[in-house]
C-alpha cells in the first residue's frame, strides 16, 4: 500500500508504514441476509489470521453491517463507528488512561466489528450513541459479540483477544495483542 491509498487514516509518524499494510477484500453476510464484499486494511503479519476469521464468520452467516477502510470516513473513528462499520487500520492513539500511546489499530492488528451492536462503554458513556440499545449484553441479537458466539469463537481460534472482557468494555474490539 501507499500513503495515498491509506488517505486520512495514515500520516507521517505512524508506528507502521504503508509498506507493512495490506488491503484484503473479503466476502461477508449483511444484515439483509445477502452476501457482500468489503475491504479491510491490516498488517501483513495478520493477513492469514484475518482471512481465517472472516471465512469462519461467512460460513456461520454472521451478519456484518459494513466493511470499509476508515479512510472512507476521513480517518475518523467516531464517524466509522456511527456508520456501524467493521474496520482495522487507523493511525490513532489508544483510548486509554495515562500518557498517549498508539492504539493497536495504528499497527493494523486490531479489528472493530459491528460497532453499533458492539459499543465501547467507557465510564458509562456509550460510543457510538446508537450502541446504547445494545448495552444489555444478556439480550444477544444478530451481529453481537458474546462469549461462545460465532464471532468470539472465530477470533479466539487464531489467538485474538476480545475487548468485551475489559473493565470499560469495548465489545467491538478484537486484537492480536490483547490490547
Amino acid at each position: 500500500m501507499t500513503a495515498e491509498d491509506l488517505g486520512a487514516s495514515y500520516r507521517a509518524g505512524c508506528p507502521v508504514g504503508p509498506e507493512s499494510l495490506r488491503a484484503v477484500t473479503m466476502s461477508y453476510w449483511g444484515f439483509d441476509d445477502a452476501p457482500h464484499t468489503g475491504l479491510m486494511v491490516v498488517h501483513v503479519d495478520v493477513v492469514s489470521q484475518v482471512v481465517t476469521i472472516f471465512k469462519a464468520l461467512y460460513d456461520a452467516r454472521f451478519p456484518i453491517r459494513s466493511m470499509r477502510p476508515t479512510s472512507e470516513y476521513g480517518g475518523s473513528d467516531p464517524a466509522s463507528m456511527d456508520a456501524d462499520n467493521t474496520s482495522s487500520f487507523n493511525c490513532r492513539a489508544a483510548v486509554a488512561p495515562g500518557p498517549p500511546q498508539w492504539s493497536v489499530h495504528a499497527y493494523g492488528k486490531a479489528i472493530d466489528i459491528n460497532t453499533v451492536e458492539n459499543p465501547y462503554v467507557e465510564g458509562g458513556t456509550v460510543q457510538p450513541d446508537a450502541g446504547a440499545a445494545y448495552t444489555d449484553r444478556g439480550n444477544v441479537r444478530a451481529g453481537m459479540a458474546a462469549p461462545g458466539s460465532a464471532v468470539n469463537v472465530a477470533f479466539a481460534s487464531v489467538g485474538w483477544f476480545w475487548g468485551g472482557r475489559w473493565s470499560d468494555p469495548d465489545y467491538q474490539h478484537f486484537s492480536a495483542t490483547g490490547g
